[in-house]
């Protein structure tokens, strides 16, 4: 990509480069009168993204049907209106019904797309010993075993871990904090990756590196 010659392409570009300085700053420095101004834009305009897609979809999906004669949809819409009742401290009980069901309905269809393939694809890759393979099949096989049995009687809250559960529980535990540790790391390089990002934006904005 080639560095925009447009007047309202390069005021975009600068503008960009001078919000990642001020977000930047506080890392840098300390919380600041420029780095608040640039997180209140970022705030105001995903909001004002997000109001105005939303509103869109609402439209599409829900009053133009309606309109077009599909009376189903207004049961919807009333459910979504009856969610800003809790503005109303009189009234804010009503609230707990629209919410409710979204919660129940959200967490439902949650549950469906994750006990395959987080529940019940692990238990059977579990059990399932590699028919062929290396020694380092086997070695993987073994580590998930042991790791998923181990961490499952880690969490087994009724019974103190004392005496037979004393061994598996901290073997648990251990295998716990590894994956806890793998995921940090995981984290870490995403944002450095990120930052990598940045640093090259604030190279090509100043025509250092080509676009």
């Amino acid at each position: 990509m080639a560095y925009p010659t447009e007047l309202l392409s390069v005021v975009g570009l600068w503008t960009g480069w001078l919000l990642m300085l001020m977000i930047y700053s506080y890392p840098l420095y300390k919380e600041n009168v420029a780095y608040r101004f640039a997180e209140h834009i970022f705030v105001a305009i995903f909001l004002a993204i997000n109001l105005v897609v939303n509103f869109q979809y609402l439209m599409n999906t829900c009053v133009t049907p309606l309109l077009q004669g599909n009376l189903l949809m207004i049961v919807p819409l009333v459910l979504g209106i009856l969610i800003y009742t809790m503005l109303i401290p009189e009234y804010r009980w009503v609230s707990r019904y629209p919410i409710a069901l979204l919660v129940g309905a959200g967490f439902g269809l949650g549950m469906r797309g994750v006990i395959k393939p987080s529940i019940l694809d692990a238990v059977v890759s579990t059990i399932t010993a590699p028919s062929a393979g290396t020694m380092m099949n086997w070695v993987n096989f073994l580590y998930i075993a042991v790791g998923l049995l181990s961490s499952i009687l880690y969490f087994l809250l009724t019974y103190e871990h004392i005496g037979p559960l004393q061994a598996p529980t901290r073997l648990g535990r251990l295998f716990i904090m590894i994956g806890l540790g793998a995921y940090f790391g995981n984290t870490v390089l995403f944002r450095f990756t990120m930052l990598t990002g940045r640093a090259q934006f604030f190279l090509q904005v100043l025509k250092i590196i080509p676009m």
